[in-house]
């Protein structure tokens, strides 16, 4: 039986000794060579790439075009005052190497059809924590092509989860996207920007989630500003986390799309609800 430990530095091994027992050392050997893409390192994004770090997950590529700024306070893993301006890619590798120093952490400003393939090239899976619907996109098509699981969720107040493979439909089909068998290229940003808002208060046709949001917060989303608050942003990226983690080990039942797998928090009752 192979002793995987003695593959570890000291450094991984403290990082994932309290994970052993619940993964085997063959599980955590694993995690500790594959690879995932995050896209997008805000709200969902962020938290979801520190607890894959956390993990004892090697290899990252990571991908966002922001910089902090103090509204991403009430929400975001990385904001605090000292990394407002900065790039959210470049704060989120540096706090990666302070968990693991082992890490390997690929970054990138942009998603387009010119970059997909290296961002994702030899990702074990994808999480996609990017709002905007033109990546998303992208990264979707890319990731059925090259047959990497892609592993999504939204801000929205019920945890929620779902994977597309490619034996699932594709993330357009489940959205009921006009954008199926048409070039990327062929698009305009303002269409983009109308599917993406229609997308989003698509969302409210989840059962229950609707209720939550007042005629203030229907117009900010209408007006592409999303209303958003930790615990609920938080509870999503955990699920994606862990989904992640039970795709690359082939662990339990994975949330397979075309439908969400929800959890309401304020029943503690498991809601119905696609897009």
């Amino acid at each position: 039986m192979t002793n995987f430990t003695q593959q570890w530095s000291q450094n991984y091994g403290n990082l994932v000794d309290r994970n052993i027992g619940l993964l085997t050392e063959e599980q955590q050997e694993r995690l500790r060579t594959s690879k995932v893409a995050v896209f997008g390192m805000g709200g969902i994004g962020g938290t979801a790439f520190e607890v894959l770090v956390r993990c004892g997950i090697g290899t990252f590529s990571i991908v966002d075009k922001d910089t902090f700024e103090p509204t991403n306070m009430n929400r975001q893993i990385f904001a605090y005052p000292h990394t407002m301006g900065r790039m959210k890619i470049d704060v989120a590798a540096e706090w990666a190497k302070q968990i693991n120093p082992d890490i390997r952490v690929g970054t990138f400003e942009r998603v387009g059809e010119d970059n997909i393939a290296e961002i994702i090239r030899d990702a074990d899976v994808i999480v996609q924590g990017i709002d905007q619907l033109k990546p998303c996109i992208i990264a979707s098509r890319k990731a059925r092509e090259m047959g990497i699981p892609l592993v999504e969720g939204w801000a929205i107040p019920y945890g929620n989860v779902r994977t597309f493979t490619a034996q699932t439909p594709t993330l357009e089909e489940a959205y009921g996207l006009p954008t199926i068998g048409r070039d990327v290229s062929a698009i305009t940003d303002e269409e983009f920007t109308k599917l993406g808002i229609e997308l989003l208060l698509g969302l409210g046709k989840i059962e229950g989630v609707a209720d939550f949001y007042n005629e203030g917060a229907r117009k900010r989303i209408a007006a592409g500003r999303l209303t958003s608050f930790a615990p609920m942003v938080w509870l999503t990226s955990v699920l994606m986390a862990m989904e992640t983690v039970k795709v690359l080990l082939n662990w339990g039942e994975i949330a397979f799309g075309p439908n969400f797998t929800l959890y309401d928090p304020f029943k503690h009752r498991i809601p119905r609800g696609t897009p």
